[in-house]
C-alpha cells in the first residue's frame, strides 16, 4: 500500500472513529445542560428524550478527517467551503439550542451559496439538453445555481423526519457520487464524496433506529451543502470532453436520482401545504415518511425501504444512461409516483391484498403514546435530581 493511499484510509479511520467515539460525550452533555428533543405524541415520532448534537460529531470529524486525507489543498476554495461550512455548522447550532427565524437561516444559506459561486467556482453554467436548454448566461447562472444549493439544502433538511433516514439517503447519494468522480478521475471531489459517506456512517451507528441521538440542523445544513456542492461540480462533468466515465451520458440527470426521494418529498409537501393555505415550512405529518408509517411500516421498514428506493432509482438512471435526459427524467418520476405508496387509493388496494394492516399500526401508534407517558413520568425524577446537580454546580 502506498504512502497517500495509506493516509487516506487512516483519515477515514480517523473520521469513523471521532464521530462514533463522540457521540456518547455529546449525549452526556445533553444530559446535564438538558438539550433534548422532547416526544410530543403527535408529529414527532420518537418517545424518548433524545438530543440534537449529533450534526457537531458529524462536521467535526468530516472535517478533521478530510484535512488530514491530504487532499484538502487540491479542491478548487476548499477554504471558502470550510467558510460556508463553519457558517453553517454555527446556524444549525443556534437554530437547535435556542431556535432562529426562517429569515436569518435562510440569509446565511445565501451567503454559503454565493461562497461556493465566488470562492469554489461552482456553479450550473449548461443544462446539456435538460428542457431543450443549453449553455445559459452568467446572470441566469448565478441564480439557478444559489436555487439548486438553497434547495438541496432544505430537501434533506426536511426529510431528516425518522431515524437513520437523511443519514443513510445521504450516504448513498454520495457513494453514488463518489463513484462517478472516480471514473472521471477527479480524487479530491470523490475523497471529499467518500469522507462525507464515511463521516455519516459513523453517525449512524448511533441513530438507526432506535436512535440515540439526532443530526438536528448542525448537521443537516453541512451535510446538505456539502451534497449541493458535490451535486453542481458533478453536473458540470458534462461539459467536460475529455470525460468519458461510467456515467458521462447521465451526468446530468444522476444526481437528481441519487437526491430524488428528498426533493420528491419537498416538492410535494410544499404543494400540498400552500393548497391548504399554510406556509411551505409549517411542520406537518405529510412527508412521505410520515404516510408510509400510516400505512403500517415500522420505523425501520420505511428507512429501509426509502433506502431501496434510492439506490434502485439512482441504478434505474444509470442503465439507462445512453437514453435522452429528459427521458430519464420522466421515467424517475413516473417511478417515484407509481412506486411510492402514498395516495389514498394505494393505500386501500395494498390493504385489500394484505400487505399492509392498518389496524395493527393504529395499535401501535396507542401503544407507542402509552409508552412515551410512561418514559416521560419515568424520568422526570431524573431529570429533576440532574437539574438541581447544574444548580448546585
Amino acid at each position: 500500500m502506498n504512502l497517500p493511499l495509506l493516509q487516506t484510509v487512516l483519515a477515514m479511520a480517523v473520521t469513523v472513529g471521532i464521530v462514533y467515539k463522540l457521540i456518547p460525550l455529546l449525549v452526556k452533555v445533553a444530559y446535564f445542560k438538558d438539550l433534548y428533543d422532547k416526544p410530543d405524541g403527535e408529529r414527532k415520532l420518537h418517545d424518548r428524550y433524545i438530543t440534537y448534537l449529533g450534526g457537531v460529531a458529524i462536521f467535526i470529524g468530516l472535517f478533521i478527517g478530510f484535512s488530514l486525507s491530504g487532499y484538502a489543498g487540491q479542491l478548487q476554495g476548499f477554504e471558502f467551503l470550510s467558510v460556508a461550512m463553519i457558517a453553517l455548522f454555527f446556524t444549525g447550532l443556534k437554530d437547535d439550542l435556542m431556535g432562529l427565524s426562517p429569515s436569518k437561516k435562510l440569509a446565511i444559506e445565501l451567503f454559503a451559496a454565493v461562497l461556493l459561486i465566488a470562492g469554489c467556482g461552482a456553479m450550473i453554467s449548461n443544462f446539456h439538453g435538460m428542457f431543450g436548454i443549453e449553455s445559459i448566461p452568467v446572470y441566469v447562472s448565478i441564480p439557478v445555481t444559489i436555487f439548486t444549493v438553497i434547495v438541496v439544502m432544505n430537501s434533506f433538511n426536511l426529510i431528516d423526519g425518522i431515524d437513520g433516514l437523511a443519514g443513510g439517503i445521504g450516504m448513498i447519494a454520495s457513494l453514488f457520487l463518489a463513484a462517478g468522480f472516480y471514473s472521471a478521475g477527479y480524487t479530491a471531489l470523490m475523497l471529499l464524496a467518500i469522507f462525507t459517506a464515511v463521516s455519516l456512517f459513523g453517525f449512524l451507528m448511533h441513530n438507526f433506529h432506535p436512535a440515540r441521538i439526532f443530526m438536528g440542523d448542525t448537521g443537516s445544513l453541512v451535510v446538505g451543502l456539502l451534497l449541493a456542492f458535490l451535486t453542481i461540480n458533478y453536473l458540470g462533468l458534462s461539459g467536460n470532453t475529455e470525460y468519458a466515465g461510467l456515467y458521462h451520458n447521465a451526468s446530468v440527470i444522476l444526481p437528481v436520482a441519487f437526491l430524488a426521494i428528498p426533493l420528491y418529498d419537498t416538492l410535494t409537501v410544499f404543494v400540498k401545504r400552500l393548497a391548504r393555505g399554510d406556509g411551505p415550512f409549517t411542520p406537518g405529518k405529510d412527508h412521505v415518511h410520515h404516510q408510509l408509517l400510516d400505512m403500517g411500516f415500522s420505523q425501520k421498514q420505511t428507512t429501509v425501504f426509502l433506502y431501496l428506493v434510492t439506490i434502485l432509482i439512482g441504478l434505474l438512471a444509470i442503465s439507462l444512461s445512453g437514453l435522452n435526459n429528459n427521458l430519464i427524467l420522466g421515467v424517475i418520476v413516473l417511478f417515484m409516483v407509481s412506486f411510492l405508496p402514498t395516495n389514498g387509493y394505494k393505500r386501500s388496494i395494498l390493504k385489500k391484498l394484505g400487505i399492509f394492516d392498518l389496524d395493527r399500526h393504529k395499535q401501535l401508534q396507542d401503544l407507542r403514546e402509552e409508552r412515551r407517558t410512561l418514559v416521560e413520568e419515568k424520568e422526570r425524577p431524573t431529570r429533576q435530581r440532574a437539574g438541581q446537580e447544574k444548580e448546585l454546580a
